[in-house]
């Protein structure tokens, strides 16, 4: 029996996703779905599912909805001691016989407590369409300055030829597949309202005694663009107070990244973690030392930014401490005289060049963007680079004649 975790919010994917899910399964039957629906009074669309004793459903008005986590602490509890759990979002599509390629993945990790995740394939869901495309591994790219690190897929290598996952730093929120006990360990954080769930999924998991793998073929796809889709931030705002929204998105989010900070051990803060904390196993020094992170110091390790499979390599302190890469904070300014201006802006370039010309920062300010309004600006960047930054690039690109006048300032 695999458990299906789908939190949704407001999702017109909701039904073809289930749909999908159900067709393509070598073994339906075997499915057991935990949905939080949070959705509107008058929304029927999963109705014919109701009474299907494959389906736990939990209906939220969305007025009452809390976040990301407090739905997937909902779906937890939903939990039957399924052999297998499958957690989702609720915007996806699969490939046919999904569930068989899953189990015999998880089987040959060659590890007790494995979990296979990753960013999924992307679809269109205007056309129902699964872009084709390699299989990804998730590489990180920066830490935000919540705390949070940010997150991009990286196409995996020759992939063509390998027969089984291989190893990871992090989990995807949107899709790993792992064993049901997972439910029970790992306890999700009511708390945690968005932003921050990878990296907690990550560490924690890691901690409990998880090791973390990325398939090795694509057999689930997802739809980023949230197109089309209500999101939590956009109906939990003060407006909606008279109609019954408690607290705003804002205030669940700051409490969610001061917890994860403390989490990470970014930061010493009054936040009690109790259950929500890191496993037994292996320790906080553990996990950084495995996937080449410094959470105190937001640093990242060449390997982790390039993708390098983990665990990174190290014989002492002093090499380990060799393998981050530097971090540049710098304050860009420029006069707003200086930037030529154009009734067409596609978007204004803002880079940093090394002594040698070579990009090591890009911006693309769009139109609308404040970086790209007329008068002196401004921008706080921080990214790593291995070469020492030299000049601020200022180059404005007009739709009808291209790039204009670029401008140099020394740094």
């Amino acid at each position: 029996m695999i458990f299906v975790q789908i939190a949704a919010y407001r999702d017109p994917e909701l039904l073809p996703t289930i749909q999908d899910c159900l067709a393509t399964a070598k073994y339906p039957n075997d499915l057991r779905f935990g949905i939080c629906w949070q959705t509107d009074l008058d929304d029927h669309s999963i109705s014919e599912f109701q009474d299907d004793k494959r389906f736990r459903i939990e209906r939220v008005h969305w007025v009452e909805s809390q976040g990301l986590g407090w739905a997937r602490s909902k779906i937890q509890k939903l939990y039957e001691g399924e052999t297998y759990t499958l957690q989702l979002d609720s915007h996806h599509r699969f490939a046919e016989h999904w569930d068989e390629f899953l189990i015999e993945s998880l089987a040959t990790c060659g590890s007790q407590k494995p979990i296979v995740t990753t960013y999924a394939g992307m679809y269109d869901p205007t056309q129902n369409i699964k872009i084709q495309q390699p299989p990804s591994k998730m590489v990180a790219e920066k830490f935000t300055p919540s705390g949070t690190i940010l997150f991009r897929p990286h196409h995996i290598g020759g992939w063509q030829d390998l027969d089984r996952p291989i190893p990871a730093r992090f989990v995807s929120g949107h899709y790993f597949f792992t064993l049901g006990s997972h439910c029970e360990e790992y306890l999700y954080d009511p708390n945690i309202y968005f932003a921050g769930d990878e990296i907690s999924l990550s560490i924690r998991s890691y901690t409990m005694g998880y090791d973390l793998y990325h398939p090795h073929r694509n057999v689930v796809w997802h739809e980023y663009t949230r197109t089309g889709r209500t999101k939590h931030w956009d109906d939990h705002i003060t407006k909606a107070v008279p109609q019954g929204v408690t607290t705003e998105w804002w205030k669940r989010d700051t409490l969610s990244k001061r917890r994860l900070r403390k989490l990470l051990r970014e930061e010493e803060n009054e936040e009690n973690l109790g259950v929500y904390g890191l496993g037994t196993i292996r320790t906080h020094e553990d996990y950084m030392r495995y996937a080449g992170i410094d959470f105190a110091g937001r640093r990242l390790q060449r390997d982790t930014l390039s993708g390098v499979n983990p665990p990174n390599t190290y014989v002492d302190d002093s090499s380990w401490d060799e393998g981050f890469m530097k971090i540049h904070r710098l304050n860009l300014q420029w006069k707003g005289e200086d930037v030529s201006q154009c009734d067409d802006l596609k978007f204004l370039y803002i880079g940093v060049e090394d002594a040698q010309g070579n990009v090591i920062y890009r911006y693309d300010a769009t139109p609308g963007s404040v970086e790209a309004q007329a008068g002196d600006g401004c921008k706080a960047v921080e990214f790593h680079a291995e070469r020492e930054p030299s000049i601020l690039v200022l180059w404005p690109v007009s739709q009808s004649k291209g790039w204009l006048k670029k401008i140099v300032y020394p740094l």
